[in-house]
């Protein structure tokens, strides 16, 4: 009876303890990232029959449990992606915002309106070389503000390549680490030890990856763990991870040829482009608002560069330079070979050769920047009061060129604007929104895998309590042992 009571004591010691060491290393991680709160599980031993009676033989540990639900973490992986991917497209547009901030009164659309208004004053003067001078100069302007915006979307872009190539090093190194946890937690599985801890750091490496794109995680039919990559595909199965790779990708010649974009493959499959499966996370943003929120940006340029190039050549050719030409007194018609340089069919601008990479390409002709008198004001040769080319010019400002006749200049560029506002803005708000489902499954899951001080301190004095009564057991066995053997000698 004394040995019974005996292992009944130790069940309940060895059980007491077990829990005090368990609700410590609570405490003690109660501030570590990903971890979840763990609670040792009982069930009672083995009852025995003696004769009438039912007699129990103590309490055995079933399992060390972790604070953990599922859905609950799905939820929150999900949550991740989709706020990333708000945030990260925030802040990308908000740096193309910038390529069109006009603070300091300089934007593209005061510096288009000043060069159209010099010709304006040019038709005033058409024989004043120092308004000519204006006009040149309001046209580099013009040429430079092209090139800038040009440049600022291709540093943009070489921006968004550099931290997709850091984004996906980072995806392999989490993919690597969870394989490795995958075979850790099954090694230490097997052998009958408890992986808690583990699980909490491969979940956690989840989350981090779920920040980058949405994830699915599952155990298949041979109980391996995969995570699988929405629109990818599997990226870990078991001890076994598929690794990531970035390469530029240039097609075309000449103004043809693309700027180069890093491009994702797997490094098993190193043909096969990746890139445009990515719909969610740091990484999906990241190639939307490259591939489609800059793209489009750049394309309107260019089609406002090669607009104006085009309409103001087309209106410039049709006039004569600031020169005397000759004219053949037999028939009034002008001689313009008689004359240096050429007198009329001048290109304002250099002719673009297509709209493709216009806002890169856009020059002012070698004859406008070689002599200021090759600037066109009048359509007819030894006038130098006529100002009909000069007003013509002055005029496409408010003419609809652009869009098949459908818009002006302005409101092109204006247009292009103001997509980039409202799609930042309306980013901003689908931010805001996801920052408030993120924390909502933040505020849900801490709730189940939190640790809360105040019930670890109380559990560590129930244990404790029941620690100390488990040892009386003993030592009232021991006793009652020692009865016996006395009553024996």
């Amino acid at each position: 009876m004394s040995a019974d009571l005996l292992n009944i004591g130790k069940s309940g010691l060895f059980t007491a303890k077990k829990s005090m060491a368990t609700t410590s290393h609570n405490i003690a991680n109660a501030n570590t990232e990903g971890f979840s709160r763990q609670e040792v599980r009982t069930k009672t031993g083995i009852t025995i029959n003696e004769g009438p009676y039912v007699t129990g033989t103590g309490v055995d540990i079933q399992t060390i449990k972790r604070g953990h639900d599922e859905l609950v973490e799905k939820k929150l992986n999900n949550s991740l992606s989709q706020h990333h991917f708000n945030e990260e497209r925030t802040t990308q547009l908000g740096h193309i915002e910038e390529i069109f901030n006009e603070i300091n009164s300089e934007g593209m659309n005061k510096i288009l309106n000043r060069f159209f208004n010099s010709f304006r004053e040019l038709s005033n003067r058409p024989e004043d070389e120092t308004v000519r001078g204006l006009v040149r100069e309001n046209a580099k302007i013009v040429v430079d503000d092209f090139h800038r915006v040009q440049k600022d979307i291709d540093q943009t872009r070489g921006s968004i390549n550099k931290k997709i190539s850091l984004i996906v090093d980072d995806i392999n190194h989490l993919a690597k680490n969870i394989s490795k946890l995958n075979r850790e937690i099954a090694q230490n599985e097997v052998g009958g030890a408890e992986a808690n801890d583990l699980r909490d750091q491969r979940d956690s490496a989840l989350r981090q990856l779920a920040e980058h794109f949405p994830v699915q995680a599952y155990y298949d039919e041979q109980n391996r763990f995969v995570v699988n990559v929405d629109g990818l595909g599997t990226l870990v199965s078991g001890d076994v991870e598929q690794q990531l790779m970035v390469g530029n990708r240039i097609s075309g010649e000449g103004s043809d040829k693309q700027k180069p974009n890093l491009e994702i493959y797997f490094k098993s499959r190193p043909s096969e482009n990746v890139s445009n499966r990515f719909k969610g996370g740091t990484l999906g943003a990241l190639l939307k608002s490259r591939n489609e929120d800059l793209n489009a940006v750049e394309s309107q340029l260019d089609e406002l560069a090669h607009g104006l190039a085009n309409a103001t050549n087309a209106v410039h050719q049709r006039g004569y330079a600031n020169k005397v030409v000759p004219v053949d007194e037999r028939t009034g018609m002008p001689m313009p070979g008689l004359v240096d340089g050429p007198v009329t069919g001048i290109n304002f601008f250099k002719p673009p050769s297509e709209k493709n990479r216009a806002a890169e390409y856009l020059q002012l002709s070698d004859e406008v920047l070689a002599d200021v008198n090759n600037i066109a004001t009048g359509l007819e040769p030894n006038k130098p009061g006529d100002n009909r080319v000069a007003i013509a010019i002055s005029r496409l400002q408010h003419e609809k060129v652009l869009g098949n006749g459908t818009v002006t200049f302005e409101e092109h560029y204006l247009k292009t604007v103001g997509n980039v506002g409202m799609q930042s803005a309306k980013s901003k708000i689908d931010t805001e929104q996801s920052e408030g489902i993120l924390a909502q499954a933040r505020s849900i899951k801490e709730r189940i895998s939190g640790v809360s001080l105040d019930e670890e301190s109380a559990n560590m004095v129930k244990y404790q309590n029941a620690y100390e009564a488990s040892a009386k057991v003993i030592k009232a066995s021991d006793e009652m042992f020692k009865a016996v053997l006395n009553l024996l000698s």
